[in-house]
């Protein structure tokens, strides 16, 4: 494929599960390998700004935008598509490309949009009184929005991000040319537009367009949106695709995919397709989508069309992230004196700097249910539901306890031992007794849980045949010191600590099977400085890798 260029800057907000990887793909019939050496050795020993020429200058930008999941597995994957996506442009003979992906619905810092070519969004839209807003239909972020399509950036939405207001609709007319309207001029949820989902065959009504380029006419069963609001007439529009089957109005109505130049330069690419993950497998759909969004960016499209292969989700892992395996961290809602938006990241450092794995961090314990959990092989809970009487949905239960008995790996740290118990303060109606079953040792408000003062204290290794302590010698540690948790199903102790309370050693950590899933439970955890001792972050490291069978 020639030669590539690849900067990689990852910028990661654990909390919100945010990250930016810029990835640059110049190949080597555009920049000879000797002609980049030469302009290395000749701009590295110049100033900043005595550097007149920049080989990279001309790539064309596209930032990809998931927002956060809210249906469950296999169908708006917002996170893994934009992955996906970026591995395939990463990997395509597209020449001149720069990718970017962000997660949460926003750049965390939004200067990176000032120099996009194309935003593109997947994400939830608005629908009258359900779900949220397309991310960027804020007051201050469509001012950002509109200086970037003001300058020609290009524009693009995927699926459910076509959904707005009329309000918001009007700019998004003007800036990528249609979109679902679901609101009526009462401002009342009453659609003019329209879902249907089927299979059936599309049919290209500007056959010589290049987002068509290299396609052949193919059916796909998606969810589709139809009868979209377009302006009436708008001489820029081009319909890309249609699907005759959904029966829509005449003028348009049956479009499901369309595309526009602006007179500012920018261009606009739209698809309502995008519901099911799998339809990725689909090497048209694919092609037509990756068309989409290099036309939109300004790039040229290539006469066979961009060619790129699906990816299964390990590696797009090892592409992004250079791991073969991800666990997912499930933390937030916790005890103001356990502050998870800093333990959540050293967790995660922790983890990553010692193992194949890559770890996810989700705020949202319905993504037990929302997630597709085969992508992962061990969850982390550092969550517990804090003066929150919400239960676990029964859906998200489901999900837990069939990972669980399916192999799943689970670990829990500190006061995650305390959530979903009816002992929990203005929180009982949460109670779910088989958590009992799969944390085995709980924090009881009704009884005699307790925990020594914060303060530095001495773990003795206890069992040190296992993996998971294997090598790890007695250490001193700054943390929190339980005892008395309540259970009585067996476990296999691991390490252990004096408690100047009850004058006992208490058991601090342990191992035990729930089903066919291996389960690591400490109680260890509770501040950054609790996370920051160098043999609990190898255990940590040990502990993934057990119950991720990384041996088997």
């Amino acid at each position: 494929m020639g030669l590539r260029i690849k900067i990689e800057d990852p910028v990661v907000d654990e909390k919100d599960n945010k990250m930016r990887i810029n990835s640059v793909n110049i190949m080597s019939k555009s920049i000879p390998f000797q002609l980049l050496f030469l302009l290395y050795l000749t701009f590295s020993s110049l100033p900043a700004e005595a550097v007149a020429f920049d080989p990279l200058v001309k790539a064309k930008k596209i930032v990809l935008i998931a927002g956060p999941k809210s249906h469950g597995p296999k169908a708006h994957e917002y996170i893994k598509s934009v992955r996906l996506m970026k591995t395939m442009l990463d990997n395509s003979n597209v020449e001149g490309i720069a990718t970017e992906i962000h997660f949460n619905g926003w750049p965390e810092d939004p200067l990176t949009l000032e120099d996009a070519d194309l935003i593109l969004y997947i994400s939830d839209g608005r629908d009258g009184p359900l779900f949220d807003e397309v991310p960027f239909m804020t007051n201050d972020r469509m001012e950002v929005m509109k200086r970037q399509m003001d300058r020609g950036c290009g524009l693009s939405l995927i699926h459910f991000s076509t959904f707005a207001s009329d309000e918001m609709g009007e700019k998004v007319l003007d800036w990528g040319g249609g979109y679902f309207d679901w609101q009526d001029d009462q401002g009342e949820r009453n659609w003019y537009s329209a879902i249907k989902t089927m299979e059936s065959e599309l049919v290209f009504p500007n056959a010589d367009h290049p987002i068509l380029s290299g396609l052949q006419p193919f059916k796909l069963k998606d969810e589709y949106y139809y009868n979209i609001r377009f302006q009436d007439p708008d001489n820029r529009l081009k319909g890309i695709a249609e699907l005759p089957a959904l029966g829509g109005r005449e003028e348009g109505g049956n479009t499901v995919a369309w595309a526009v130049e602006r007179q500012d330069g920018g261009r606009g690419f739209s698809t309502t397709m995008g519901h099911f993950y799998s339809n990725w497998k689909n090497a048209n759909y694919r092609k037509m989508i990756l068309n989409g969004i290099v036309w939109a960016a300004g790039a040229d499209v290539p006469t066979s069309g961009v060619e790129a292969k699906f990816y299964e989700d390990e590696e797009v892992t090892q592409h992004l992230y250079q791991k073969s395996r991800k666990a997912l961290l499930l933390t937030g809602n916790h005890h103001p004196a356990h502050p998870w938006q800093e333990t959540s990241p050293l967790i995660k450092s922790a983890i990553e700097s010692n193992s194949d794995f890559y770890v996810d961090i989700s705020t949202n314990i319905e993504n037990l249910s929302q997630y597709d959990l085969d992508d992962y092989d061990a969850l982390i809970l550092n969550y517990a539901n804090w003066e929150d009487p919400n239960q676990l949905s029964d859906k998200s239960k489901d999900s837990f306890v069939n990972y669980l008995n399916q192999g799943g790996g689970l670990m829990v740290l500190h006061f995650a031992n305390g959530a979903f118990h009816s002992s929990l303060p203005n929180a009982g109606e949460s109670d779910w007794p088989e958590y009992r079953e799969i944390v085995r040792r709980i924090w009881d408000h009704d009884a005699d849980s307790g925990h020594d003062k914060y303060g530095e204290f001495s773990v003795h290794i206890s069992n040190s045949k296992h993996p998971i302590t294997s090598g790890v010698k007695d250490f001193s540690t700054f943390d929190e010191l339980y005892f008395n948790q309540k259970g009585d199903q067996p476990i296999v102790p691991l390490f252990s600590a004096r408690s100047t309370v009850t004058g006992k050693d208490e058991p601090l950590a342990w191992v035990y099977n729930y089903g066919e899933g291996r389960v690591f439970q400490t109680l260890l955890g509770h501040d950054a400085k609790s996370f920051s001792t160098p043999e609990f972050q190898q255990i940590l490291s040990n502990a993934i890798n057990w119950v991720g069978r990384d041996n088997d």
